[in-house]
């Protein structure tokens, strides 16, 4: 089977239940669709669960992922390295700069740094954000700003997009599943909104949607 989640930004307790409930086997290939540090309190077992899965991993970057690297960066422009930092620390960064306290983050941001922004299936275009079909060519270079960050560009294509980024109550999820963007940010780290709060997974097999409601305890 094939699953797609997004966005789980910290949340590695929602995560590995999810995990429990699709009962993920070796044959199995799991698509994770970026953003998975920040805001939760566990960005470091996030990441530690990805690099030790037992499955065939297809793991994109996010937009989160991406301010880490910037942030993180050797720079010769003290100003533009504040200003790296200050837009992560604005975005959910100090959970993670709070749970890596004390731990060498190199290896964390060697595997975040070999993550590819989107992928082409047969079936099925995946990434974290959108793309930008107004560029000659979305895919390249000039379309990685929008594949990590970009709402509410026209989708022109046939081909369905999986994608998370921007979060959505799961009424709307659940409407877009008929369509050919189909979102899967359900702002699971936002416990307290009425219709967000969970984590999703989507198989791209069968269309159907597991819900996994946040369980997060402070870690």
């Amino acid at each position: 089977m094939r699953y797609a989640i997004a966005d789980i930004h910290g949340c590695c307790q929602t995560f590995r239940a999810l995990l429990e409930r699709l009962r993920i086997e070796r044959s199995d290939s799991l698509y994770l669709l970026g953003d998975y540090i920040d805001r939760g309190p566990n960005s470091r077992g996030v990441l530690d669960t990805i690099m030790n899965l037992d499955c065939r991993v297809v793991a994109l970057r996010g937009n989160h992922e991406d301010m880490w690297l910037r942030a993180s960066a050797p720079s010769d422009d003290p100003v533009r390295s504040a200003a790296h930092f200050s837009l992560w620390m604005q975005n959910g960064g100090q959970a993670t700069l709070k749970n890596f306290a004390g731990i060498d983050t190199e290896p964390y941001l060697a595997f975040v740094r070999g993550l590819p922004v989107f992928v082409e299936l047969d079936d099925f275009l995946l990434v974290h954000a959108e793309f930008d079909f107004s560029l000659a060519d979305p895919f390249g270079e000039e379309g990685v700003e929008s594949m990590l960050w970009s709402r509410g560009k026209p989708y022109p294509g046939k081909k369905p997009v999986l994608c998370g980024h921007t979060p959505l109550p799961l009424d709307r999820i659940l409407e877009g599943l008929r369509t050919n963007r189909i979102n899967l940010d359900n702002g699971c780290c936002y416990v307290g909104h009425f219709g967000y709060q969970n984590l999703l997974a989507y198989s791209l097999d069968d269309g159907e949607l597991l819900v996994q409601p946040n369980i997060e305890e402070d870690e």
